[in-house]
């Protein structure tokens, strides 16, 4: 027994190291998918609380509108009216959402909060994607912790929980852009038909959601271009790599491109009409400002930096290409809209680049990743978990929305029936519509130039609107018959 023992001696050194890899590698895959779990709870609180709380806006009753046509068909024509130069995926999958729960508000934007808590998922499969592809099968572990904080940054950040709380087709094309990049990313590990199967399917999936996406497949171009410059001296399977993915891209534009032509014109149409003459150009600190204020916090958004900074610094030797990375999806889609603001149109719009601050929320979990203390990392979930909620409670508990319903209500009770009840802005008649009586929706109209006939006029938006558009609205209703939050009820 004494010479075995003396035998196992020397190994034991060894095995003793293997079993501390081994527990230390389960204990961080354990770490993550328990924060994952935190994330995906107060995620989902925060998207379903009180989420009826507000009165619909003008944007929703556009949605709403649309998805309450009784066909498909008529579904897709009042989109184009309502929302032009835009696809009509969120309106008909938002009329099949009526058709099973109903129209009540808090049923409508249960839609955004559901894809919102999937998307949240999703945010941690693609960060752990990225790590997997880019340095190996190795990475898993690190992958995963940083997935589990990026989901963490997603569930809690004020403009994404605003976002999916509000009944538009923005959660809906974060989940499908999130998806595109899963399969970008695993193409470049391995070329195969299913993953360009699925850039194709998932860029026309998101391209259809919302146009904005093409910003994102401009980031992707821009990534595939480096990687090319890096790869100048090889041949063979590598270069597939960047050009497999490349021709899916394109093969899912192609799949849109029988509907295209008739969502330039509409688009066009709607620039000519004035439609986005709303936005307006914003200075060149414009990614700053608006990377940090989605934070609710300027504290946050400077941890974040510190953190982006600690990861590079950490793995620059072992994993730079994924810092490149999550760098690229950051600043790529910020970019490619200020180019198109300054040389076509502004459209430096915060939930047009939504899919930049989930890259700011990669960047800062790499570094979060980094920490190599459970006791330190535990404390840094519990710092962001708080300064990120208490800005979005505060947003909950204090909105700061129109009181359309009560506007509504009183404007139906000065008019008789078969009366007309005029709104200011026009975009917004669809949501007086939805507050009134069914049998009584035909009475809204938007205001005409010159006064038109109805008695009672809703008027908001005294911020966006100008000024003379103001002064006529008042000189055709001088009475003002009540003022409720960021909208008035007037008289002749």
């Amino acid at each position: 027994m004494s010479n075995l023992g003396e035998e196992a001696a020397p190994y034991e050194p060894e095995l003793l190291d293997v079993l501390r890899k081994m527990l230390a590698w389960r204990s961080t895959r354990l770490f993550a998918y328990f924060l994952l779990l935190v994330a995906i709870i107060i995620g989902a609180h925060l998207r379903f609380h009180r989420l009826a709380r507000v009165d619909m806006n003008g944007d929703e009753g556009a949605s709403w509108a649309a998805a309450s046509e009784p066909t498909l068909q008529k579904v897709a024509e009042i989109e184009q009216q309502l929302d032009p130069g835009k696809f009509a995926l969120y309106d008909v999958l938002l009329h099949e959402w009526i058709g099973i729960f109903g129209e009540s508000l808090f049923a409508m934007r249960a839609m955004s909060a559901a894809l919102g808590a999937i998307a949240l998922v999703l945010v941690f499969i693609v960060v752990r994607e990225v790590w997997r592809s880019m340095v190996g099968e190795t990475a898993v572990a690190v992958g995963e912790l940083t997935g589990a904080f990026a989901a963490l940054l997603y569930a809690t950040n004020l403009e994404m929980v605003l976002s999916d709380r509000t009944m538009r087709m923005y959660p809906l094309t974060l989940c499908a852009e999130l998806l595109q990049i899963t399969f970008f990313v695993r193409a470049q590990r391995r070329s195969g038909g299913i993953n360009y199967f699925g850039i194709a399917i998932f860029t026309a999936t998101m391209i259809a959601a919302n146009f904005a996406s093409v910003f994102l497949i401009a980031t992707e171009g821009l990534w595939l271009g480096w990687m090319l410059l890096r790869m100048l001296g090889d041949v063979g399977p590598r270069r597939w790599a960047v050009f497999g993915p490349g021709f899916a891209l394109v093969a899912g534009i192609a799949i849109l491109l029988p509907w295209q032509s008739g969502v330039f014109i509409s688009s066009q149409g709607a620039i000519n009409v004035g439609a986005y003459d709303w936005l307006r150009l914003q200075p060149i600190s414009w990614p700053y400002t608006v990377m940090r204020d989605s934070t609710g916090d300027e504290r946050l958004f400077w941890i974040f930096v510190a953190l982006a900074v600690f990861g590079v610094w950490r793995w620059w030797r072992s994993a730079r290409v994924v810092a490149e990375f999550f760098a690229v999806w950051t600043a790529g889609p910020l970019l490619a809209v200020m180019a198109v603001s300054y040389l076509i149109h502004p459209l430096e719009f915060p939930r047009y680049v939504l899919i930049s601050f989930i890259g700011m929320f990669a960047f800062a979990a790499f570094g979060a990743a980094s920490v190599r203390s459970a006791v330190l990392q535990t404390v840094l979930a519990g710092l962001l978990i708080y300064l990120a909620v208490s800005p979005v409670q505060y947003e909950i508990r204090h909105p700061y929305e129109a009181e359309w319903q009560d506007a509504t209500i009183l404007a139906g009770q000065v008019v008789a029936r078969g009366e007309q009840v005029a709104v200011s802005p026009p975009y917004c008649v669809n949501v007086v519509r939805y507050y009134m009586p069914p049998e009584r929706r035909a009475a809204a109209m938007a205001m005409s130039n010159d006064c038109g006939s109805a008695s009672v006029l809703i008027l908001s938006g005294r911020d966006i609107t100008p000024q003379k558009q103001i002064a006529a609205a008042e000189a055709c209703y001088p009475r003002l018959l009540a003022n409720l939050k960021l909208v008035e009820v007037r008289a002749r």
